[in-house]
């Protein structure tokens, strides 16, 4: 007899997880109805055709759902069951129904996805190999010889495909490059608890710009300097590293 497997969606899977199966004032377990625009109790009762309990008579027999090793399989001469769960508030929140079929569809297009990435970072420039590691890792690129600035791209269009993918092709990647750089060699100052960035040049200290609040440091730098404010300082620090 087939079964549909449904499957937790917590890493941390249990030995075993009781799923709330009926509705109650101290716990509601509601669904809402887009046909009668409103809410109704839930409640699973093997007895039952329905799984709303205004729609059940007053002789349900209830049973408990559990899932098991974080899996619960539920044959489908059970569709009562099914449409419990299917209608659940819980239903692809913490748990979702595994399709074998969909489930290698994504594990295929996540396999061509890291092949896509490195197929492209291989054929990028050491230039904008460094820059992207820059923006995704903390390491410093300068003390790298070409072959660790390659593996490490790799790895990096691996781990985090789409967004590699989509990092090469931003027109931004130069500036927010030198920007980061910029931070990184001294060229500003970040004070105030990265509220503020003032230039640190030999004769100029003076503040340049304050972070807008939920903004990263870099970001907002990297936009000041495409203003009209910042451009002739993103000529300047573009100028420091066009020789290296």
């Amino acid at each position: 007899m087939k079964t549909i497997k449904f499957l937790l969606k917590s890493r941390k899977t249990p030995v075993s997880f009781l799923l709330q199966s009926k509705d109650r004032p101290s716990s509601r377990l509601l669904h809402f109805d887009e046909t009668k625009k409103k809410n109704r109790s839930l409640r699973y009762a093997i007895n039952q055709e329905s799984p709303f309990v205004d729609e059940q008579d007053n002789e349900v027999i209830t049973e408990p759902i559990i899932f098991r090793d974080g899996e619960l399989d539920v044959p489908e001469s059970n569709p009562v069951l099914l449409n419990f769960l299917r209608i659940h508030p819980g239903y692809d929140r913490d748990f979702y129904e595994f399709d074998p079929v969909k489930e290698a569809e994504e594990r295929i297009n996540i396999e061509n996805l890291i092949l896509d990435a490195q197929i492209a970072a291989r054929e990028l420039s050491i230039e904008k190999m460094a820059s992207i590691i820059r923006m995704f890792t903390s390491k410093n690129v300068d003390k790298m010889d070409a072959k660790e600035i390659k593996w490490e791209c790799m790895q990096i269009a691996k781990s985090y495909p789409e967004d590699f993918l989509e990092a090469i092709d931003d027109p931004d990647l130069e500036l927010d490059d030198i920007a980061t750089r910029a931070i990184r060699d001294g060229f500003v100052s970040v004070r105030n608890g990265g509220r503020d960035i003032h230039y640190n040049l030999k004769d100029n200290k003076k503040r340049l710009m304050s972070v807008p609040l939920n903004e990263k440091t870099e970001s907002a730098f990297a936009a000041w300097l495409q203003s009209d404010d910042g451009l002739e300082f993103f000529k300047y620090l573009r100028n420091q590293y066009d020789g290296e």
